[in-house]
């Protein structure tokens, strides 16, 4: 009993930041504001930025500031009020790098208070999002614009996944965004290729929440029509799908909808990185999914939904293969995509093999740089 009161009376004063600047006086503290949610494909993004930056500054330590909706790791922390004043005092620089936080400015960072932040700031593969195809970038304030702008401003270095998101900014007066392709593309460097026909074809869900949204009922419904043909298809092919859930909401609805079908899910990224790279192809309108296996070298074919799949399909030459949703011979053009991975025709991948080269050069480029400017403004301490 004694002893239950010593530890009830110990004071419990437990500072990740003071112990962390503690111990890494010859380390870089890099405050990484990013969205850390359940989501694989968040953490392809934040593996790639972390992976880049470690190559060209391995003194870095990294420390998460969940910056959206997140579920798991409290409420959101924007760079903002007393984050501002945290990051002054303990970070050697600040990178908020995610993917689509241009998307009604998931960060809320305002312009009245981004000014007041002292280490460098760097925006690392950004990009936008909309409704649906074909409409404007989403963001539900007019204010925002002021915002992502400012922040813009300040930052040292600022990129983007793709020309949708660099044209973006520039209609809001910021012309110096470097296109660079979402990070998660440059995680594995493979040649296009096709494995086995012992491989299994991946079939990515449909976006979280996607068959909860009102205004989504249709999308829903035309993307359930085409994976439940599409399986037909592959059970007369007798080739073996298995279903991608990268977010674990999706996997009850997942499990109602297709009881005998297998399913995938984890909460580890590199489950999904063992489980792309042994595919033989991955198909479905989850973005993250066709950046992450066609850095792997494997075949993909993206439904687009909106902004972020055009832009990812206009960048990098894929016009001519990726699928708008709402295309009417939707199913149709998945089975002739199939067949010509199947007969081994890769040649759609042409323009995005070297495209994929000359962004990813950009991307290690800009990488260095960032990690140059760093360690240039601490000596200036």
């Amino acid at each position: 009993m004694k002893i239950i009161k010593k530890l009830i009376k110990k004071k419990i004063n437990y500072n990740p930041e003071v112990i962390i600047s503690k111990g890494c006086s010859k380390n870089y503290i890099i405050h990484h504001y990013c969205p850390h949610t359940f989501n694989a494909g968040d953490h392809f993004v934040i593996r790639s930025i972390r992976k880049y930056l470690l190559k060209y500054l391995p003194e870095a330590v990294f420390v998460p500031k969940a910056i959206a909706g997140n579920r798991g790791w409290g409420e959101p922390i924007g760079l903002k009020k007393e984050n501002i004043y945290i990051s002054n005092k303990y970070a050697d620089a600040v990178i908020m790098g995610g993917s689509d936080q241009y998307h009604d400015w998931s960060p809320k960072i305002e312009a009245a208070e981004i000014n007041n932040l002292n280490p460098p700031l760097f925006l690392i593969g950004l990009g936008v999002s909309s409704k649906d195809l074909m409409t404007e970038p989403y963001l539900k304030k007019e204010q925002y614009k002021k915002d992502i702008l400012a922040t813009n401003q300040k930052c040292s270095l600022s990129s983007v996944r793709d020309k949708t998101t660099s044209d973006f900014l520039k209609n809001l007066g910021f012309d110096r965004a470097i296109i660079t392709g979402c990070p998660a593309l440059y995680l594995f460097d493979n040649k296009i290729h096709r494995n086995s026909d012992d491989c299994p074809v991946l079939l990515t869900f449909p976006y979280p929440l996607l068959h909860r949204q009102e205004e989504n009922d249709s999308k829903f419904s035309i993307l359930l029509k085409a994976i439940k043909i599409l399986l037909n298809d592959l059970a007369r092919e007798k080739k073996t799908p298995i279903i991608v859930c990268h977010d674990d909401r999706d996997v009850p609805i997942v499990q109602e909808i297709f009881p005998k079908h297998n399913i995938f899910f984890s909460n580890y990224v590199e489950d999904y990185f063992e489980l792309y790279n042994n595919a033989q192809m991955v198909i479905g309108s989850r973005l993250h999914a066709t950046i992450l296996a066609s850095g792997m070298g494997i075949p993909a074919i993206n439904i687009n939904l909106d902004l972020r799949g055009t832009g990812f399909t206009e960048t990098f030459g894929l016009t001519d293969w990726n699928i708008n949703y709402n295309d009417p011979d939707l199913s149709a053009k998945i089975r002739e995509r199939i067949k010509r991975i199947d007969d081994n025709d890769l040649s759609a991948f042409s323009d995005f093999a070297r495209l994929r080269m000359e962004y990813k050069n950009i991307y290690e480029t800009s990488m260095k740089n960032t990690a140059e400017i760093i360690r240039s403004s601490k000596k200036l301490k």
